[in-house]
């Protein structure tokens, strides 16, 4: 073996390859949310009814969510570097669409562009630390990505309602385009599936890739896992409810009870999304002090349901209290790090980009169903281009709380799992 390939990797190397992964991740984050801010500029300028809304926000969702499971057979096949890289092409592509589009349907479509380019952005690096760092680390570093990510969630809050205001949200995506283009390059150039001297997690058959037959039975193997469904279903209801709110919906909210314009609803959001960084960077290490990993979960997700059912019966409680309590949501949220290492612990090496991949296409499929619930709800009750009373948004509240209760209590019959456990 070459020396250089047996060497640890240095310090440097190591936040190198962090650091150019967690930055390409803000671009998803940015993407995903960047409908918010926005939301009542396009439904004016394209006379969009709440449901179009749903529709064209969740329109990433869904593809992302679809995307999940050959993203999976692809990183277990072929690596998270060549697959992560090569996916952000699509979202180079989206972004350019969505930013010359007239329509809803082009709209819509330069929105699925992006979640297919955005699909691995979260799951092919995860999938590089698996092999780059020991499991009791896991959720840690996956909290650090996340809380990094949620930086692009910031991005898409105040700074691009400025942005907006100043140049048009059209020029702002022809902007995102370019980076990501810089950031593709830097992804190709920079990770890799393994430290040196040690297997990619895609080479553990032998040291050879898998047959399509030997993914696919893979595939199986994975959805026959009977701790699937319970962590299947708190993705789907946690994920979703928070994309349903930051995603999109606190926007309109905002806009419609309290009169906030663009820069004052992107401050609001602003808020929600840095305590969710903060959140993501605290909860991230709490199985290691809990030495579980259902405990820290199960306290984070009754937090937020009883928030969104304190929501629900006090919407109109004042600008100051409502931000508080979206700030606390964000900050909770942070639970979520500990899912997806929870989901990660219940696979062996050679199935985690199957194995997280499909609870990630829960947590975007939920996203994507309850953005679109959300905009039916709405819809009920307001005309395209009017604000919707105070009752709908107090019915939206306890409809997401009473959906992350009812995942919790599923959750909480799971079997616990130590920090340090690797699924053998």
């Amino acid at each position: 073996m070459n020396p250089d390939q047996a060497a640890a990797p240095s310090r440097l190397r190591i936040f190198i390859l962090v650091g150019v992964l967690c930055t390409a991740y803000m671009i998803s984050q940015f993407l995903r949310s960047s409908t918010g801010v926005i939301a009542p500029d396009l439904a004016r300028e394209l006379r969009l009814a709440p449901q179009s809304l749903g529709i064209l926000s969740g329109a990433f969702f869904f593809a992302f969510a679809a995307a999940q499971i050959p993203v999976g057979l692809m990183l277990d096949r072929y690596g998270a570097r060549i697959t992560t890289s090569s996916l952000m092409l699509f979202a180079i592509a989206g972004a350019l669409l969505f930013a010359q589009a007239h329509s809803l349907f082009w709209l819509s479509a330069g929105r699925v562009l992006m979640g297919i380019g955005c699909s691995c952005l979260l799951m092919g690096p995860l999938m590089i630390y698996t092999r780059w760092f020991p499991p009791a680390r896991f959720s840690t570093l996956s909290g650090i990505h996340i809380a990094a990510g949620t930086l692009g969630a910031i991005a898409a809050t105040a700074p691009l309602a400025w942005i907006a205001e100043w140049f048009g949200w059209r020029d702002a995506f022809t902007g995102v385009a370019a980076i990501t283009v810089l950031m593709g390059a830097l992804v190709w150039l920079v990770a890799r599936d393994a430290p040196p001297g040690k297997v990619a997690a895609h080479q553990l058959h032998d040291g050879a890739g898998e047959s399509l037959w030997q993914s696919l039975m893979g595939l199986g193997a994975v959805l026959a896992n009977p701790s699937l469904p319970h962590l299947l279903l708190l993705q789907f209801m946690a994920l979703g409810s928070t994309a349903t709110l930051l995603g999109l919906w606190l926007s309109p909210f905002l806009h419609d009870i309290y009169g906030l314009d663009g820069p004052a609803r992107g401050t609001v959001l602003l808020i929600m999304s840095a305590s969710s960084a903060a959140g993501m960077l605290i909860w991230g290490g709490m199985d290691i002090r809990f030495n579980s990993r259902k405990k820290p979960i199960l306290l984070g997700g009754a937090i937020n349901a009883c928030l969104l059912a304190l929501l629900s019966l006090q919407a109109d409680a004042g600008l100051m209290l409502v931000t508080t309590v979206f700030a606390v949501l964000g900050f909770c949220n942070g639970y979520a790090a500990i899912a997806i290492a929870h989901g990660r612990a219940i696979f062996p090496d050679h199935l985690v980009g199957r194995g997280i991949s499909v609870l990630n296409m829960g947590g975007m499929a939920g996203a994507g169903v309850l953005q679109y619930v959300a905009g039916v709800i709405i819809g009920h009750y307001a005309a395209p281009g009017t604000p919707a009373p105070l009752g709908a948004y107090s019915i939206l509240f306890g409809f997401l709380s009473a959906c992350l209760a009812g995942a919790l209590l599923l959750y909480s019959r799971i079997q616990d799992i130590k920090p340090e456990h690797r699924a053998a």
